[in-house]
């Protein structure tokens, strides 16, 4: 979630708009959080955004990783993984987690970018147990410039 910039920042073009930009959860029932709330404000941004993430959590967590997939346009780009606690200080949470996560981050669409882009975000714990899935889905679309020019 907090790295959604970076992958989308790393993709440029022309002027677009972003026309979709969904998120679920793909975790299960074995993950240690449940109860799973993401939104983003404003509904389809089109330049900086907030993504709030509410669960309940079955444990604390300490530590962990946080792994990242994107897929550009079908092409998958090479995961990526990290510190869980340092990605998560870039929002208003910080480790350990305890009992329940309310997490609010900021992030900005970069303009020029064209096609669909899939990011599935999961952290684990220390164990190499799955604290829990996101994957955001954003759909963005060329600007047609429409202004007809006669000489």
């Amino acid at each position: 979630m907090f790295k959604l910039l970076t992958f989308l920042s790393i993709l440029t073009f022309s002027s677009a708009s972003v026309t979709q930009f969904t998120m679920k959860s793909c975790g299960t029932s074995t993950d240690l959080a449940q109860n799973i709330i993401l939104n983003v404000e404003p509904i389809l941004p089109q330049s900086d955004y907030t993504l709030f993430l509410d669960a309940d959590l079955s444990q604390t967590v300490n530590q962990g990783t946080s792994k990242y997939s994107v897929t550009y346009n079908f092409i998958p780009i090479s995961p990526t993984t990290e510190d869980l606690c340092t990605e998560i200080a870039k929002s208003n949470i910080t480790c350990p987690l305890n009992n329940t996560i309310a997490s609010e981050s900021k992030g900005t669409v970069p303009t020029g970018l064209s096609g669909t882009v899939v990011i599935k975000n999961e952290w684990f714990d220390v164990s190499n147990a799955r604290i829990l899935c996101m994957q955001f889905t954003i759909k963005i679309a060329k600007l047609i410039n429409t202004t007809n020019t006669s000489y």
